[in-house]
């Protein structure tokens, strides 16, 4: 649950817990199986004044007999919400796009349905358009319509209606339009604005949709139009007419007739140029296709055209790399792998992004078959969820388990996604594949 639904500021202690059981908790055996799915094996008490108790058992040692306090209807609510999960899990909609496939009866023609959408939802709330205006308050008046009827309900009934109205005032924040991205195999709406990367009302409306927490999509919409707002300097390209400078650096060396300039920096440096034939920058093979490029002309991403060595890693053709800060640093932020290859001793999935820590230790990655790693079987494929993390130093993060397996004496079926802190422990299981 978040931190911020408890009653108690900080967690409760294991004599605080004991205190509140001996004062007359009564046990809730039937509510502690409701919570099974997040493999806490929390111990459930009721108390006066519609409060809930809820103990952490064994599986995270360092939270074992400790506990929290809650409301009752925010307990309740969090005990639908680890059902849902559950649900969602066991028929594959994890991912906001996923989930809003489900349930969409629109899907990628939302698009082509937006004004009807959105009269559709005035008129099930019974707000004039003077009241559902497409500012940020108005999303406040949604944000309770749906804590009313229940995001159950909104999941099956208004989920479109929700996307629609939402995109419209994100629209209208960015200054934006509506496009479909009919690349992946499942086709979804989404909005372009020349100052944004690509800004998801779906994710917006997700979010509050599948959270224990009551609803504010006022907020959910602001963050995302805050975190897709590009920096200052990247906001200029082509079509600002910004005045071309000459390009600087690795750039500079290049034919003028080997690449066209796509997108410029605020101050009319290149910035993404499209190659028109193979060309090696500063001695590195890149391919036909597009690259980016700093202020000062240096190289930051491109594909490759033949195998290349960074560091003590060997990528292979077809593989986009990017830079933290340029090829100067030398450091790699990321690889779309062009292929299936090995990467520090495991086997990855080609077409899959393999992501490094500043100390270029791996992130995360995508295994392409399951493979043993600190003890953990772990499963592989390229859906996000499947990736595995590791910190800083090189230990396992998150992995999704393989097969049936037992940690800390407690057994995990397969699919139960594991998370571990930086000393090996485990501190969250949840089922998230069946």
């Amino acid at each position: 649950m978040a931190r911020r639904a408890t009653l108690n500021q900080r967690r409760l202690t294991k004599r605080q817990v004991k205190e509140l059981i001996s004062s007359g908790a009564r046990p809730r055996p039937d509510l502690a199986a409701a919570l099974e799915p997040t493999s806490l094996q929390q111990s459930v008490y009721e108390l006066e004044g519609k409060r809930y108790l809820v103990v952490f058992g064994e599986p995270v040692p360092s939270l074992t007999g400790k506990g929290d306090l809650y409301a009752a209807d925010v307990f309740h609510r969090f005990v639908r919400w680890v059902a849902k999960v559950d649900e969602d899990a066991e028929h594959g909609r994890q991912s906001s796009i996923g989930h809003w496939a489900y349930y969409s009866a629109h899907k990628h023609r939302l698009t082509e349905n937006i004004d009807a959408l959105v009269a559709q939802l005035r008129s099930t709330m019974s707000k004039t358009k003077d009241e559902l205006d497409f500012s940020y308050q108005s999303l406040d008046a949604v944000s309770a319509y749906v804590e009313g009827i229940g995001i159950e309900r909104a999941q099956r009934e208004i989920y479109d209606h929700l996307v629609a109205y939402v995109g419209e005032v994100l629209k209208l924040r960015i200054q934006g339009r509506w496009e479909v991205n009919n690349r992946d195999s499942q086709s979804y709406p989404y909005l372009v604005g020349a100052m944004y990367d690509p800004v998801m009302p779906i994710n917006v409306v997700w979010e509050k949709l599948t959270r224990p927490a009551p609803e504010n999509l006022r907020a959910a919409a602001a963050n995302e139009v805050r975190r897709k707002r590009k920096p200052p300097g990247e906001v200029a390209d082509v079509a600002t007419r910004v005045r071309p400078a000459v390009p600087k650096s690795v750039l500079a060396s290049l034919p003028p007739d080997a690449y066209e300039v796509t997108k410029r920096w605020a101050d009319g440096r290149p910035w993404f140029v499209i190659f028109k034939r193979d060309v090696e920058v500063a001695g590195i093979p890149c391919r036909v296709g597009e690259a980016w490029f700093d202020r000062k002309g240096d190289l930051i991403g491109a594909m490759l055209s033949r195998e290349w060595v960074f560091g003590t890693r060997r990528f292979g053709a077809g593989s986009f790399f990017r830079y933290y800060r340029g090829r100067e640093d030398g450091r790699l932020n990321d690889v779309k792998l062009g292929a299936d290859q090995e990467i520090d001793g495991l086997p990855c999935l080609g077409g899959t992004v393999a992501w490094f820590h500043p100390n270029q230790r791996v992130s995360a990655l995508n295994l392409a078959s399951d493979r043993e790693v600190d003890g953990i079987p772990c499963a592989s494929g390229e859906n996000l969820i499947l990736a595995l993390n590791f910190h800083q130093d090189g230990r396992l993060a998150s992995a999704v388990l393989a097969r049936e397996h037992v940690v800390v004496g407690q057994r995990y079926e397969r699919g139960t996604l594991l998370r571990f802190d930086r000393d090996g422990r485990l501190i969250y299981a949840q089922p998230c594949l069946r």
